[in-house]
């Protein structure tokens, strides 16, 4: 194994500066970060946010469930408008029906609460098929202005705490506090227009130099690549440490290959994968990729809970990455996401030491015995390839 190269931080303004060019967007203060582990602190942390808000919120989410916590939340949205307050929300139809308990759609008009389904698609309106292909897979909230929640967690059951009856899936999100604020409310001010049909105005990246700790909005839109690029750059720069979360390994293959790079020249490359999976042949793509992982000389790991959900990174407990883009063709080429990226050693050490916690509920997968798996499991990966394209 060749040694890492002379260290050298993550946090030096050059390269947050390279960072900010590659996601043109300029970085924004981070007055306060606050990591949200699962829907048991994520949701109630929400809810409190949504309760309290005084002039605004906007609330966009790839499901919303009409279930028990969707409900909920329909609830929390509808008194904020009784209150006065301006109350908008996005919800993506699509995303919606792959979870029990339907759209909340008529529980928000029922109360008042102004909301646009993303690109709806009608059984039998074949001119509205066309849209199946790039949907609104961000999470989000932001509230008055000054606080913004963005993770993976969607308004599900799936996603609620135990203390809610929910399933408790395991998942992350980042609540922030300072000028970054303003650009995820600028965010959901784009996506509000393309939910209406309208072309949002163009984007002017205005390049700026902004001292850690800082953040910035890692946001992708069908064709734009951002977050396959954050991900190569995270591997080609990380000295010592990269620690990734997912939920779907289905890797684009110059992502892949600077996963593999990294860990050959001495980087300590670990993931931890559902052991579970709610999408089956997703996750027989996710382990094809396995073998030549683990041959470079990174580290697998298969949670034993629940499905984990969660799409995180953290590079030398320096750089963090938390939202709503998967490692697979969907997130990274055709769908809009919405993501965080924090330059701040503080959150990085908390996530870093969050995920040596999870570790503890995985198990890690050994290349020797994962050679002899069984056949079926092998041929299942190979036939998984040509869906690839499509998770």
């Amino acid at each position: 194994m060749s040694p890492v190269l002379a260290s050298q931080s993550l946090l030096q303004p050059a390269r947050i500066s390279e960072l900010s060019r590659l996601l043109q967007a300029p970085p924004g203060t981070v007055r306060d970060a606050r990591i949200l582990r699962d829907g048991e602190e994520a949701f109630p942390a929400m809810l409190d946010l949504i309760g309290s808000a005084r002039r605004t919120v906007c609330f966009e989410h790839f499901i919303f469930a009409g279930d028990s916590i969707g409900r909920r939340f329909a609830d929390a949205l509808g008194g904020a408008v009784r209150r006065g307050v301006d109350v908008r929300v996005i919800y993506d139809p699509v995303g919606t029906l792959m979870v029990q308990g339907g759209s909340i759609g008529r529980a928000l008009a029922a109360q008042n609460v102004p909301a646009r389904a993303f690109r709806p698609v009608r059984l039998l309106a074949p001119w509205t098929w066309a849209r199946l292909r790039h949907r609104d897979h961000r999470k989000l909230l932001v509230v008055d202005g000054e606080t913004a929640v963005v993770g993976g967690l969607c308004i599900s059951d799936n996603w609620a705490g135990r203390s809610f009856g929910g399933r408790n899936w395991r998942d992350t999100a980042l609540l922030v506090r300072g000028s970054l604020v303003e650009q995820v409310g600028e965010a959901f001010e784009s996506m509000w227009r393309r939910a209406k049909g309208e072309d949002p105005p163009p984007q002017v990246f205005m390049a700026a130099d902004r001292p850690a700790p800082c953040g910035m909005v890692a946001a992708d839109r069908p064709g734009a690549h951002h977050i396959a690029a954050v991900y190569v750059w995270l591997a080609r720069h990380a000295q010592r440490s990269l620690e990734i979360t997912d939920a779907y390994l289905v890797t684009p293959e110059p992502v892949v290959s600077a996963f593999e790079a990294a860990a050959r020249r001495g980087v300590s490359v670990r993931f931890l994968l559902p052991g579970s999976n709610n999408h089956p042949v997703a996750a027989a793509s996710a382990r094809r990729r396995y073998a030549r992982l683990m041959a470079a000389g990174a580290k697998i790991y298969e949670w034993r809970g629940v499905m984990v959900h969660a799409k995180t990174a953290v590079a030398d407990g320096e750089i963090v990455l938390v939202g709503s883009s998967n490692l697979d063709p969907l997130s990274m080429t055709r769908n809009y996401e919405l993501n965080l990226l924090l330059a701040d050693a503080a959150t990085g050490r908390k996530m870093a030491e969050m995920f040596e916690q999870d570790l503890r509920g995985a198990r890690e997968i050994h290349p020797e015995q994962w050679a002899r798996r069984p056949l079926w499991q092998k041929t299942a990966e190979m036939a998984a390839k040509i869906f690839d394209d499509n998770l």
